[in-house]
């Protein structure tokens, strides 16, 4: 399914790097970026979570090593003890989560004792 115009992404579908609500980069892959914006170099996109796909999608075109590593902790559904991303989360719920952060230094979903 094509969530944008032809205009916006000419390819048949995204890079496989979108992960909408979470997604952890590694410093040499944010230096690129950084780098690559400030030379004028990368084509900005509405969504942020596939414009970074696009990019780290060149650049691994351009020989960077890029590895994609699926992390459990990033839960697209919800929450998850252990958490890393928290996804649909309430603004209640968000509080909560960052209050039992603060007090027990450990991700844990709200709804647990």
């Amino acid at each position: 399914m094509m969530l944008c115009s032809i205009k916006e992404w000419s390819e048949e579908k995204y890079p496989p790097w979108a992960h909408g609500p979470g997604y952890v980069v590694s410093y040499d892959i944010a230096k690129a970026v950084y780098n690559r914006f400030n030379e004028g170099r990368l084509k900005m996109f509405k969504l942020e979570d596939v414009a970074m796909d696009i990019w780290i999608d060149d650049m691994k075109k351009e020989g960077l090593d890029v590895r994609y590593e699926k992390e459990e902790r990033i839960f697209t559904e919800g929450c998850k003890d252990g958490y890393v991303i928290a996804h649909y989360q309430s603004p209640r719920e968000m509080m909560c989560l960052w209050q039992k952060l603060q007090e027990t230094k450990r991700a844990r979903c709200c709804d647990d004792p």
